[in-house]
């Protein structure tokens, strides 16, 4: 009987300090997983000059990307009905000539239509589409660089690099600054072979 009570004494306090370690070792790991989480990350203050308005970017919606794709592939298609659809009730155009167009819901397709027309053919390859979102100014942005080769109304054939920098407003386009580049012959060989016939 001694024995079966001592027995059953040691068996508690084995029991007991199982149950102590376990609740130790939950509690390491909860110390031990509260010291690897990261802080907050906070902001630091900007070092840039003032002037530089656009500062804080962080990845954008890839979604606009696509709608870009999509606006470049109704251009070269001459369907201008379409491309006028991802555009908003006012977009405006700074373009490359240094001329600037605004256009509203009543006259983008038109305008479209009239700047289509100068052309028979046009073949714009978007090699680099880049979504960003300004947070300081809250904006959406799709920066595009594009190999465009077209073919004049009278025949010709010329090809350039452009930067287009296009901003979006719920899912619709509203500004777009397009710059020119003139590449180099040897660029300019590299994108004709990168580039879809």
């Amino acid at each position: 009987m001694a024995k079966q009570i001592l027995l059953s004494a040691l068996l508690t306090v084995f029991i007991a300090s199982c149950n102590n370690k376990t609740d130790e070792q939950k509690s390491a790991v909860a110390d031990s997983s509260a010291s690897t989480t990261q802080p907050a990350t906070t902001e630091q203050p900007s070092t840039l000059p003032s002037f530089v308005v656009f500062k804080n970017w962080e990845a954008g919606d890839p979604g606009n990307s696509q709608l870009i794709v999509d606006a470049y592939n109704a251009w070269d298609s001459d369907s201008t009905g379409a491309l006028a659809s991802y555009f908003a009730d006012t977009t405006r155009f700074d373009l490359p000539d240094g001329r600037r167009f605004t256009t509203t819901n009543n006259t983008i397709e038109a305008t479209l239509r009239k700047w289509r027309k100068n052309y028979k053919e046009t073949s714009n390859i978007p090699f680099s589409l880049i979504s960003l979102h300004n947070k300081d100014l809250d904006q959406q942005w799709v920066i595009a660089w594009t190999w465009n080769k077209w073919r004049n109304a009278d025949g010709t054939r010329d090809s350039m690099l452009y930067s287009d920098n296009w901003r979006m407003k719920d899912k619709k386009i509203v500004y777009l600054n397009s710059l020119e580049n003139h590449p180099s012959k040897t660029l300019s060989k590299t994108l004709n072979k990168i580039a879809p016939k």
